[in-house]
């Protein structure tokens, strides 16, 4: 691990604010933040530029990237296949955590498909193999853990992408098979409150394990989500994504939708593509939730970073690549989506552009735009700081002192892991362009 780097002449995102001041970085974490800091002989000083240090992003909810699928391998382009071989599919999960870590990822909860049981042991497994063997790579801090998203939904009419013939009814056994395979690293688990009794009993049972339960692809009523909630459910999956119940009428207390914009407990996903939710939806999610409780995900697939494809299959369903490359079609049902191919940096930016810009609403009738620091601020926490708390790697404020910090990330705070990126940010206010130039994980460059 590099010993010691001190970052000079950048503008760094602190929690409160922007500062221009230099940041140490070593041992792993972030040593020191201070003005005109004396590198000394042995530390490597980069120069900033003049651009922006901001805090590393957290994905918690992406499928793969750069050929590689969480749940089926790494993707053969000329086959239209999947290879799950032990090497060849370690091979492709560090290829894919590197491309992470090169659009501002710093940690990734990588997702599953539905899927025969079997196949996610398998996939699980190897990803524990991963986690326990390659701790030399700079970027193996990425792997955040895993998310079991199909497994336990229900109704085919809610499916999106995954295939209906693998959902489960929700079971602790079932999930302690898989996180046995997982080797504890299953962090976050879809359970639709639909299913009921049994969806609540597995929710009040990862709660305790200190899982996080999450509900998304769900036609509950708001009512049978707010049974849900009250068991731990403190997560919407890709909030406002086609695959999520909505009613304007008054009874069960509308759908899931309308819940989870009343429920000041659970956090909502969203996919910040424009493509997934319309940027005036996003933008009122954000206006009734707060900023406090949206949590920016890419939900990105195998095709992302993927030059040259154009159609594809996955477990029985087909798929294909919009014309502008930029999201992921169901080959056969007209506008359905499949996923995205949306990068992290690409959300931030789009994010950023959207809180400086007047954005015109549906509920409501104007967003007026912020100004930039404020903006900055806001998309952090949106891309980094809520990603964090919500699986339990934010921290405690500033205003504690622990003896050991560097689990910590999310913000850039003397003693947490040292998750950082220097970007460059262009363009006028409502269209800026970003670009990471150097990210670094727990202090070792990407």
């Amino acid at each position: 691990m590099q010993d010691k780097i001190v970052i000079k002449n950048g503008s760094v995102l602190l929690p409160h604010g922007l500062k221009d001041t230099d940041i140490e970085l070593s041992g792993g974490i972030i040593s020191r933040i201070e003005p005109r800091i004396s590198a000394g002989a042995a530390a490597t000083v980069i120069d900033a530029g003049e651009k922006f240090v901001i805090p590393g992003f957290i994905d918690v909810h992406t499928n793969g990237i750069a050929g590689f699928d969480l749940t089926l391998g790494t993707y053969d382009q000329a086959n239209d296949s999947f290879t799950s071989d032990e090497e060849i599919y370690l091979s492709g999960l560090d290829n894919a955590l590197g491309r992470y870590a090169c659009t501002g990822v710093t940690r990734a909860v990588l997702t599953s498909l539905a899927s025969p049981a079997q196949d996610l042991k398998k996939a699980f497994g190897y990803v524990s193999r991963y986690r326990d063997n390659y701790r030399e790579r700079a970027w193996s801090a990425v792997l955040a853990g895993l998310y079991v998203e199909g497994t336990f939904m229900k109704e085919a009419g809610y499916r999106g992408a995954h295939n209906a013939d693998y959902f489960n009814v929700p079971s602790k056994e079932l999930f302690d098979e898989l996180q046995m395979a997982a080797g504890g690293m299953i962090k976050i688990v879809n359970v639709v409150p639909e299913w009921g009794a049994p969806a609540l009993k597995l929710i009040k049972y990862l709660t305790a394990k200190g899982i996080i339960c999450a509900a998304g692809h769900t036609g509950a009523t708001g009512y049978q989500y707010s049974l849900a909630i009250n068991q731990g459910t403190c997560l919407a999956t890709h909030f406002l994504n086609g695959p999520t119940g909505s009613s304007v009428k008054p009874f069960d207390g509308g759908g899931a939708a309308e819940r989870v914009l009343r429920a000041d407990q659970v956090f909502a996903e969203i996919i910040a593509d424009g493509y997934h939710v319309d940027k005036a939806y996003v933008m009122d999610a954000i206006k009734r939730k707060g900023t406090d409780k949206v949590v920016v995900i890419t939900d990105s697939m195998f095709p992302t970073m993927l030059e040259g494809l154009d159609k594809f299959s996955m477990l029985g369903v087909e798929g294909r690549v919009s014309s502008n490359g930029e999201y992921l079609q169901i080959a056969d049902r007209g506008n359905a989506l499949f996923g995205s191919t949306l990068t992290m940096d690409k959300a931030f930016s789009n994010i950023l552009n959207w809180l400086t810009s007047p954005v015109e609403g549906i509920w409501y009738k104007m967003h007026e735009p912020l100004n930039f620091e404020e903006a900055l601020l806001k998309a952090s926490e949106m891309c980094s700081g809520n990603p964090a708390r919500v699986i339990g790697i934010l921290g405690p404020t500033t205003t504690v002192d622990p003896k050991d910090m560097s689990c910590y990330t999310g913000s850039i705070e003397t003693g947490k892991s040292a998750d950082v990126l220097i970007a460059d940010i262009t363009g006028i206010q409502g269209d800026r362009k970003v670009k990471i130039e150097r990210a670094f994980v727990n202090g070792q460059p990407v």
